[in-house]
């Protein structure tokens, strides 16, 4: 068996999955953290190169540090999008922190998320890059746990010296999870779509693992990086090309100022539904741009494909690994 380079996380996620398939296909030894053992695909198992362990990281102990010995970089996928933030994000991140502490391992890649930015103080029409604020004051409990779980591991750099590299993931999208926030609420066949210009944060799930195993490489870190498709579509061109998989039957455009004034008139509290929270409101459909230059300049040639052919190659992909009817 080939000595393992990489460490991952969550490796049986949307994000880790296709990290391991990357790194498979460039030949690239790995060793896996997984919680449950079913997930994990037959032909993984079946790989000299991939070593897999079953290990909830949360009670792992010193079970996890001795498993990282040795290892020049952790890539670290493990997260919740919608289930206990609590556990699953911020304290799987303090075991894996403390482990890569204990391990002595001198780099750590972290798949963040571009939802941590305060898109409100942007102006209509402007751009989101590195530089945007920070704030996720009155966000739902992801974009929360993933500002806290950027700060964790930032702390722990700052201590102990390990090189931190932060990929800032946009809204990650791909076969079986083409849908998201960006777009409006939708009830059964129906999509409210919210649209007050700007563009949809999109990141393609090869890019993002792709991203992420460049960033592996370079073992000094490449610091805080924006990760998105060069193409990114306005709402009118996603839905245009995201109905060729048979949904929504309906779409009922609402404009943005009547959401705002919705927000407005309503109490501002966690009690109320996300889109009547005027900060997720902002976050989700302000019209603003996004800038990756940092990331071509920091990662070089990565690869990218037009929106709409994209989308229909993973609609044609999500149908033909749907079980039959």
């Amino acid at each position: 068996m080939s000595t393992p380079t990489i460490a991952i996380t969550g490796a049986t996620g949307f994000i880790g999955r296709h990290c391991v398939e990357r790194a498979r296909a460039e030949g690239t030894a790995l060793r896996l953290f997984v919680r449950d053992m079913a997930k994990v695909p037959a032909a993984w198992q079946a790989d000299e190169s991939v070593e897999i362990i079953a290990m909830d990281l949360t009670t792992a102990g010193d079970g996890l540090a001795k498993s990282l010995e040795g290892f020049r970089t952790l890539i670290h996928c493990a997260a919740t999008l919608t289930g206990d933030q609590e556990r699953d994000t911020l304290a799987a991140s303090v075991a894996v922190i403390d482990a890569v502490i204990d391990a002595q391992v001198p780099h750590v890649v972290l798949a963040g998320s571009l939802s941590v930015y305060d898109v409100s103080a942007v102006p209509k029409g402007g751009t989101v890059d590195e530089s945007t604020a920070v704030e996720t004051d009155g966000r739902d409990a992801y974009a929360k746990a993933k500002r806290t779980q950027e700060t964790l591991f930032q702390d722990g750099a700052a201590l102990y010296g390990y090189a931190l590299s932060i990929l800032r993931l946009g809204a990650v999208w791909g076969p079986d999870h083409l849908f998201n926030a960006h777009l409006g609420p939708a009830m059964g066949n129906t999509l409210l779509k919210i649209d007050g210009g700007g563009e949809v944060p999109l990141c393609r799930v090869d890019l993002a693992a792709e991203a992420l195993i460049k960033a592996a490489g370079e073992h000094t870190g490449v610091g805080i990086l924006n990760v998105l498709d060069d193409d990114r579509p306005s709402r009118t061109a996603f839905l245009t090309a995201f109905r060729a998989c048979g949904w929504p039957k309906v779409i009922l455009p609402t404009p943005l100022w009547l959401w705002r004034l919705a927000a407005f008139l309503t109490p501002d509290s966690a009690s109320m539904p996300g889109l009547l929270r005027r900060a997720i409101l902002e976050a989700r459909h302000r019209p603003v741009h996004y800038s990756n230059t940092m990331m071509h300049n920091r990662l070089g040639p990565v690869t990218m494909l037009p929106f709409a052919a994209a989308m229909q190659a993973a609609i044609d992909q999500q149908k033909q690994q749907a079980p039959p009817s």
